[in-house]
């Protein structure tokens, strides 16, 4: 089995405006694009504009998929980090009450409580 490691930058860092240029190899700079939060119509017309891209139904479809992946990806992202903001209150003593009370749920909670004392 072969294996490739492609570094994708965060698709905020790569705004043009922001001091970061876009990557000099096309097919990087077109999957920090799909990966991008822009929407699914911005992508297209990024992709047909600056990539010369013909959209057909079927690439429109693959867009979509990536479209959804990338939303995935960063829903995962932020369920993951607010398991370990309530594993560490947890750790630091703050009480259930108090970490509810911070606008994480009764299931957050039991999971990350569930994870810590699985690790002791």
């Amino acid at each position: 089995m072969k294996g490739i490691i492609v570094n994708i930058r965060n698709g905020e860092n790569h705004s043009f405006g922001k001091g970061i240029k876009k990557s000099q190899n096309v097919l990087i700079s077109m999957l920090e694009e799909l990966l991008s939060g822009k929407d699914a119509v911005e992508k297209k017309r990024i992709l047909e504009d600056e990539y010369g891209m013909r959209m057909t139904a079927e690439l429109e479809g693959r867009i979509q998929i990536m479209c959804n992946l990338s939303e995935n990806i960063e829903e995962r992202s932020i369920k993951r980090e607010r398991l370990n903001a309530v594993r560490r209150m947890i750790k630091a003593n703050i009480t259930k009450q108090q970490i509810l009370s911070m606008g994480y749920t009764e299931a957050e909670y039991k999971k990350a409580e569930s994870v810590l004392y699985a690790n002791v």
